[in-house]
């Protein structure tokens, strides 16, 4: 009896592993030119990874230089996948924000939350721009 409940302990673990590890998606990498904001935060300019986790609604963890942050995106969906994996981004005179994230050949994307200065810079009528940027996916 012993060894039949050591053994379902081993092989229950096992597949919790295997589950923690499928939940996790693949990492998407970028260079990007310039200082952006993303749910709230100045994230500044150079090499930007972003990973999502979790099932069910995703959370995002954005890295870029010393800066990290977690968001919780809402998801998209696309009748036409994207051929690359892009970051999209809103721009204001010369202010960026994080806008939304495609991955190649993949009908769900993920868009970020509008933060209040964004809103605010929408409010003022400020011409708004998008800036997409081609990222790598491992």
């Amino acid at each position: 009896m012993k060894k039949h409940a050591a053994t379902l302990l081993i092989l229950t673990i096992v597949a919790l592993t295997g589950l923690v590890n499928a939940q996790t998606r693949a990492m998407i990498k970028a260079e990007v030119p310039f200082e952006f904001v993303a749910n709230g935060k100045t994230m500044p300019a150079g090499s930007c990874t972003i990973q999502a986790g979790g099932d069910g609604q995703a959370i995002l963890s954005i890295k870029s230089g010393s800066a990290h942050l977690f968001v919780a995106p809402n998801s998209t969906e696309s009748l036409n996948p994207s051929e690359n994996t892009t970051l999209v981004f809103h721009k204001y005179g010369d202010r960026y924000f994080l806008a939304s994230i495609n991955r190649a050949g993949e009908q769900r994307g993920y868009e970020l939350p509008v933060g209040k200065l964004e809103k605010e810079l929408r409010a003022q009528n400020t011409v708004k721009s998008d800036v997409v940027l081609v990222a790598s996916a491992k």
